[in-house]
């Protein structure tokens, strides 16, 4: 019986799942870039060497990489029962004893050495070499067909239709079948973070403001810019949350996104970014012209310099937050050749700092005390400050606002009853109010833009908000 010879093990893809050399490349890349370009000079030497390579170099945080959990409950049962659970990969012999360590289970785990490459013909002869009296494997790839026709048995452990099929077809019983979470277009919705297209409304601002609403050019113009900034920020989204894999994962709520939790691939993300990015520079290039695209490409270089370290630089994070959301404003402004008033930008950088001094304000409260957030400059210790810094900021962009209406948008003339504009610091602030108070007893999930738009309180005062510009502008 199949049972009774040892149980070998993939490891990427199939124990795991994702792929632990695009986990290290990933880490590096981010991290140390230009290490990483270094790095792929040992390709020339072999994918051996270079598996090497990076095991030595990366940071990547191996035990916390999702595992497929019924396999690992079926391997536990095995062992239990007194079979030999093997973990035989093609990744680096250093990261095959890390990820073995996290389990229980192992008899041992063997990996590629630097100079052989463990995959497919070379696994193949390795095992026939070291298990002689017969084995069977669980794998998951095309490559993994060569192991299957030398095994006894047969696990399939996040194979593909089509490798399944073709594994069937080798004339080996098949000992167990563990299938893929469902992906597929809801696990892009939510890694493309559709529901963070509400910030870019922002777009719209400069538009309402100006007046400039009523002629046709104008609103396709925003329009194209709206869908531009969004399909880019998608793309940086993606980018930041390959970037934060590690402190995702430990996180207790950022744990179950999609690149976070293994159920799309690290390198998919890597492909998709680029080409979101790209189509949104198109977008906005047709749409909003040379200066919107200027101005989108700035947005990209910041939110791409917060993503490759900056993110980490305590009060900087959200200095670059906040400046991330003024940008959208000003593409707004660049896609219409309007003149936006400065109290504006003054305005959107104080109140964000404070928005995004809240989102950080429920990590840095929910911290372990005397340790540092993983990912973040922060300690718990800096509560008081992010506190007195948060609500400060705040009700400086109150100040600003009121500013804005009686020395700017009275004396535009652009609204008829003008004394309803007096309703917005007062929705603004109690809004901004309520936030902090959320955050500071640690009710905020998310960030306040993502929390508003599902908020019914928040809804509610936004309707009130835009209520008063419609009567204002009533003659």
């Amino acid at each position: 019986m199949s049972r009774d010879l040892p149980l070998i093990l993939d490891m990427d893809g199939t124990l795991l799942l994702t792929d632990t050399l695009v986990e290290a490349m990933t880490e590096r890349l981010f991290s140390a870039p230009l290490q990483m370009l270094a790095l792929t000079a040992s390709l020339s030497k072999g994918r051996a060497r270079l598996k090497a390579r990076l095991a030595e170099a990366s940071q990547a945080d191996y035990d916390a990489i999702p595992a497929r959990q019924d396999l690992v409950d079926y391997a536990k049962a095995e062992q239990a029962a007194g079979r030999e659970i093997w973990l035989v990969t093609a990744a680096d012999q250093a990261i095959a004893e890390k990820v073995a360590a996290r389990f229980d289970f192992f008899t041992g785990a063997v990996g590629s050495n630097g100079s052989n490459n463990l995959k497919g013909s070379a696994k193949q002869a390795f095992l026939r070499e070291r298990f002689a009296g017969g084995y069977v494997y669980a794998g998951d790839s095309s490559a993994d067909l060569e192991v299957w026709r030398d095994s006894d048995a047969i696990v399939l452990a996040g194979a593909s239709a089509s490798v399944a099929r073709r594994a069937r077809t080798l004339d080996r019983p098949v000992e167990a079948v563990f299938d893929n979470s469902p992906g597929g277009a809801k696990a892009w919705r939510k890694a493309l973070r559709l529901h963070q297209w509400a910030k870019n409304l922002l777009v719209f601002a400069p538009l309402l403001l100006s007046g400039l609403y009523v002629q046709p050019d104008a609103l396709i113009a925003a329009v194209s810019v709206f869908f531009g900034l969004g399909l880019a920020a998608s793309g940086t989204y993606i980018l930041n949350d390959l970037a934060d894999l590690s402190a995702d994962r430990r996180h207790r709520s950022k744990h179950t996104r999609p690149f976070a939790a293994g159920v799309l691939a690290p390198h998919h993300g890597l492909l998709a970014a680029p080409l979101l990015i790209l189509a949104g520079l198109a977008v906005t290039l047709a749409g909003g012209g040379v200066n919107a695209v200027v101005a989108l490409l700035t947005y990209l270089v910041v939110t791409l310099a917060y993503s490759f370290g900056l993110k980490r630089k305590a009060l900087v994070d959200v200095f670059l937050l906040a400046a991330l959301f003024t940008l959208r404003l000003l593409i707004g402004a660049a896609a219409l050749g309007a003149v936006t008033s400065p109290w504006l930008f003054s305005f959107s950088m104080f109140f964000f700092f404070s928005l995004s001094l809240a989102k950080r304000h429920v990590e840095i409260i929910a911290g372990v005390p005397g340790e540092m957030i993983r990912g973040r400059g922060y300690a718990h210790e800096d509560a008081p400050l992010s506190l007195a810094l948060g609500v400060s900021s705040a009700m400086a962009s109150i100040v600003i606002l009121c500013l804005y209406i009686i020395e700017d948008a009275f004396p535009a003339g652009l609204y008829q009853a003008q004394d309803w504009l007096l309703v917005a610091p007062a929705l603004i602030g109690g809004w901004t109010m309520r936030i902090w108070l959320l955050a500071h007893r640690g009710r905020l999930d998310d960030d306040p833009v993502s929390f508003a738009v599902k908020d019914k309180v928040s809804l509610a005062m936004g309707a009130g908000l835009f209520a008063a510009f419609v009567l204002a502008s009533l003659s």
